[in-house]
């Protein structure tokens, strides 16, 4: 490998400029394509073989046209009376001006679910479902929010949930990116003294994030990638770029310091540094590809993604770096060179980070004990670990969402942002008892599904259960509850366990039908359970993997035992971290929150 790195660096510091080229016509390209081609309509995912996604894939087929799940426009008002006269004409005009929006397919008022009205009338929901091509859509979030506030009139108050509400509740996290890139020219800036040596690693890192980050945008079209890859993509891109780049910029100076000329010097320096840099980022991309083993396929392309700008970052470390290196010449050099500068100078021995060497490396037996007593004393709270679920209760308090989900929670009570709907599937089809004609249709009135929704709605933590919807063959059913806890408390997840093993099954036994428990709420649930289950695999398959590329690397087994021990203990120490601010709430105040919350799988 060292040989054809060599090979490679050398040819791009002699075709330097021909190299840029293809990696600005690759960017160019790609970020093109990502703006210019229509936006992704896949916001959901599934966990085969559970619970949750066997109702959503009922309903899906038994009602085509709600495959993605109304979003609450809610309006609540101190004086107005939604439920009549200038309040339920109010609401009829939000939703007449909502069904006139291109992207809205359909419409709910009150006046179609009569729960969709609270008790004193002062809040109502209107349920809006958008077409599944424009959902991911921003822009028709907020066409929605606009026309809704528009309609209402200044004297009600108008709030957006659901999905369409958390895309206008996206934190702006370029703000933070915009931060770290200025911090870490400073650091550069005092490390090599020379703009051109120290805009370098961050050109490469903006290179890797940009078109991994589009890569990941176009894969994000065809497949469902979390909303969390983006910003896992931009940490790792960032460190990598700005890391690899710093490495070789900092061994190339060195060599031609020795008096090599350029091409040679960065021949030298991929040969060597690269062939470290080729190992570490290959376990990296290894690591994050390993989320494959949960066996979750959306996490697997949370993993695919992140390593995609990981793969991106490596393969620029390896070509674009060498190209401007070549560009460059001697200007990567400082115009004034420092004693310290020359790696033999006497003075590196005497720095702090040379005593702790020294020190460490004169008694490793005690600081190799002390150091893991204190990741094992750290770790000890990961056994008090339990994965919840968040909702807009936790966002901050300015946020659109967490507005919608205050303005429910009051009108309607907190379990009313994470309703629960048990679908049936009708082995016996769905038919009206003998006399029954209406109002509405007889069907929902079967005494099967009548003795369903007792059931359900005599269950403790059960707020209501709605009237059944039966399909228009009569082979699907669907009753919707509302729980008296929201998503992010326990009690929820507890109420689903317990709606699955000792209601649904003596309530529908014998009966010609099956009910399954979904919904986003549910589907969450299962996926927590999912992920407690599937995490200690996962973990030892990454650890593993990793051991037996340290093993190629560099031929021992010693190294990659050391590797995979520090692994694992720096692993546990981080969750037990993690669980003590977390879910303890110790400390939670100094980084701005008001206390416990729940850990999201």
């Amino acid at each position: 490998m060292t040989r054809w790195l060599y090979a490679l660096g050398r040819r791009c510091a002699l075709h330097g400029r021909l190299v840029i080229g293809i990696w600005l016509l690759a960017a160019i390209a790609l970020l093109g394509a990502n703006q210019l081609l229509p936006s992704s309509n896949i916001s959901t995912f599934s966990l085969t073989g559970t619970d949750s996604t066997t109702a959503q894939t009922l309903l899906n087929q038994a009602f085509p046209q709600t495959n993605t799940d109304p979003n609450p426009v809610v309006l609540s008002s101190p004086t107005l009376n939604f439920g009549e006269g200038e309040g339920k004409a109010t609401v009829d005009r939000v939703a007449a001006e909502l069904k006139a929006i291109p992207a809205v397919s359909a419409v709910s008022t009150p006046s179609d679910i009569p729960s969709q009205l609270s008790t004193d009338g002062h809040t109502a929901i209107i349920g809006v479902t958008i077409n599944g091509q424009q959902l991911g859509e921003e822009s028709v979030s907020e066409d929605v929010l606009t026309t809704a506030k528009n309609a209402a009139g200044p004297d009600v108050q108008v709030d957006l949930g659901g999905y369409l509400g958390q895309q206008l509740s996206r934190p702006d996290t370029h703000q933070s990116e915009r931060l770290g890139l200025l911090a870490a020219l400073v650091v550069l800036f005092f490390t090599l003294r020379r703009v051109w040596a120290m805009v370098l690693p961050l050109i490469n890192a903006i290179f890797a994030v940009g078109i991994g980050l589009a890569i990941v945008g176009l894969i994000g079209r065809v497949v469902f990638i979390p909303d969390v890859a983006p910003t896992l993509g931009t940490m790792l891109g960032l460190g990598v770029g700005i890391d690899y780049a710093l490495f070789l910029v900092t061994r190339h100076r060195k060599l031609l310091r020795q008096g090599y000329d350029v091409p040679d010097a960065i021949g030298r320096t991929l040969g060597t540094a690269g062939a470290g840099m080729v190992f570490a980022g290959g376990t990296l991309i290894a690591a994050v590809c390993g989320l494959t083993l949960t066996g979750i396929s959306f996490l697997a392309w949370l993993g695919y993604a992140a390593g995609v700008v990981v793969l991106i970052a490596v393969a620029a470390s390896l070509t674009l770096v060498p190209a401007i290196l070549g560009v460059m010449g001697h200007r990567v050099l400082p115009k004034k060179p420092r004693p310290e500068d020359d790696p033999s100078h006497e003075e590196l021995d005497k720095t702090v980070w040379a005593k702790l060497a020294t020190a460490v490396t004169n008694k490793p037996w005690p600081f190799a004990i002390i150091s893991t007593l204190i990741l094992l004393t750290l770790a000890a709270p990961a056994f008090t670990l339990s994965l919840g679920q968040t909702d807009a209760s936790n966002l901050p308090p300015e946020t659109i969402s967490r507005q919608a989900y205050d303005a429910m929670a009051a009108g309607f009570g907190p379990g009313s942002t994470a309703p629960l709907v048990v679908t049936s599937q009708m082995y016996t089809v769905a038919t009206a008892p003998p006399g029954v004609t209406g109002p509405g249709d007889p069907r929902t009135q079967d005494p099967r599904l009548q003795n369903l929704r007792n059931d359900l709605q005599a269950t403790p933590g059960v707020v209501e259960a709605n009237e059944p919807i039966v399909s228009t063959d009569g082979g699907v059913a669907i009753i919707k509850i509302t729980p008296e806890w929201n998503a992010a408390d326990p009690q929820t997840a507890e109420l689903v366990e317990r709606l699955r093993t000792q209601v649904i099954p003596p309530a529908t036994e014998g009966q010609g039908m099956a009910s399954y428990v979904g919904g986003i709420t549910a589907l969450s649930s299962d996926l927590n359970e999912l992920i407690a289950q599937r995490t200690p695999g996962f973990i030892l398959g990454v650890v593993m993997l990793s051991f037996v590329l340290l093993m190629l690397a560099y031929r021992s087994l010693l190294i990659p035992f050391k590797a995979a021990i520090m692994n694992l203990l720096s692993i546990a120490a981080a969750y037990g971290v993690v669980t003590v601010i977390f879910q303890w709430g110790w400390g939670a105040e100094v980084i701005g929150l008001s206390g416990p919350v729940p850990i999201d799988s």
